[in-house]
């Protein structure tokens, strides 16, 4: 009974060994995996590293080119400058191996480009239009002033507006677009694509304040245009919104007024008339109007009234002396966005099914260029002639 103790004592460490010895596998298992993760690489590393390498690559994949570079475009052309734009484009274009590893390893996507056969023939067609009008201009049209030469009247009933026309030979029973594109001569690149990329009878017109304005002039008739000359008149909100020095103003007195309008005249020849720049306010008063129109008319001018406001005097008074006129119907791209372009474009073609003619205003940027071009290859087929300007002349109702 003695040695009871004793093997109680035995019994009890027999059963507390295996705890010793689980605590001590536990404790080498630790040290095991600390010293795992001490010599292991950096796992953070790793996992940073391949989700960037798919991301990329998912990019590529899923983007095609075109809608890379497209999107791009669409933020130049809204904004007011086409320079640095461009630039972003090109940085922003896929590399040649990314554009490799697209080609090889993805399905091919769904391409925007035109088929190189369509681009010619569409090419072919802005050509065909494009024929260059007569020499212009007509030195029995001209007579010096003090600023330059001023458009007159010519002998045996010449008069500009007729003599600088595009010639048009068209259906009489059909609806006619015509289309301005103001700004020319300001800004050489939106300047030199408004004359190369948009058909010949798309009428142009040149600021006063442009630089070489009678190059500009030849290069646009050499392309099938005909010029009209922007002037400068005083909008209800002047001088906070400023045309520029030699703007037409309701506050000067009919010498003055007069001395501008030679000086603005003096510009540039061959153009077959003028339009109103800006000018809600001298428009809109038959005292400031009539001096200006009775010079322009006894010169042989077209006058287009651009309806900066809906106050206007100015087509209602030119019919009161006879004088050549037309409209503005529509400001194109008060809005620079592809959507509401195409939409002021659809509404004036409702326009010229509801009246027979209809003349849009736009600015030379480049996405009102592009668009414009674009729509005009689709007039044929909905039944609608693009003409210029005298093509409409005195057709349009006043408004």
């Amino acid at each position: 009974m003695a040695s009871e103790p004793e093997l109680k004592v035995a019994t009890r460490q027999k059963v507390l060994n295996p705890l010793y010895l689980a605590w001590g596998l536990v404790l080498l298992v630790i040290a095991l995996i600390i010293l795992w993760v001490y010599f292991s690489d950096d796992p953070e590393t790793e996992n940073n590293e391949m989700p960037v390498e798919l991301s990329e690559q998912t990019k590529e994949e899923n983007t095609p080119v075109a809608v890379a570079t497209e999107m791009p475009e669409q933020m130049q052309d809204a904004a007011p400058t086409d320079t640095a734009p461009e630039e972003q484009v090109i940085a922003e274009e896929p590399s040649e191996p990314a554009q490799q590893d697209l080609v090889n390893d993805t399905p091919q996507a769904p391409t925007l480009k035109v088929p190189e056969q369509q681009i010619s023939e569409q090419r072919q067609a802005l050509i065909s239009t494009q024929m260059p009008l007569k020499k212009a201009p007509n030195e029995n049209l001209l007579v010096k002033g003090d600023n330059g030469l001023l458009p007159v009247l010519g002998p045996d009933g010449l008069v500009a507006w007729k003599e600088y026309a595009r010639p048009y030979s068209g259906p009489e029973d059909v609806p006619r677009i015509a289309i301005l594109i103001t700004d020319i001569g300001l800004n050489t690149k939106s300047s030199n694509a408004a004359i190369d990329d948009l058909p010949g009878q798309v009428d142009l017109a040149f600021s006063p304040y442009g630089r070489n304005l009678q190059d500009w002039m030849d290069k646009a008739r050499a392309k099938g245009h005909e010029g009209i000359l922007m002037l400068p008149a005083e909008p209800l909100n002047y001088p906070d919104n400023d045309p520029g020095p030699h703007s037409l103003l309701t506050n000067l007195s009919e010498t003055d007024n007069l001395k501008r309008l030679d000086w603005l005249l003096s510009q540039v020849a061959g153009y077959v008339g003028v339009v109103n720049h800006m000018g809600s306010k001298f428009t809109a008063s038959e005292e400031g109007m009539m001096p200006i129109l009775n010079d322009l008319n006894n010169r042989g001018m077209l006058f287009i009234d651009s309806r900066s406001t809906r106050f206007s005097m100015a087509a209602r008074l030119a019919r009161q002396i006879n004088m050549p006129r037309a409209m503005n119907d529509r400001f194109i791209d008060n809005v620079i966005s592809p959507a509401e372009i195409k939409r002021q474009l659809a509404e004036l073609e409702k326009t010229a099914r509801t009246f027979g003619t209809a003349l849009g205003l736009a600015r030379a940027t480049p996405l009102t260029i592009r668009e414009i071009a674009a729509w005009a290859d689709t007039l044929d087929k909905n039944g609608i002639q693009l003409v210029p300007i005298t093509a409409i002349a005195n057709r349009q109702p006043i408004k």
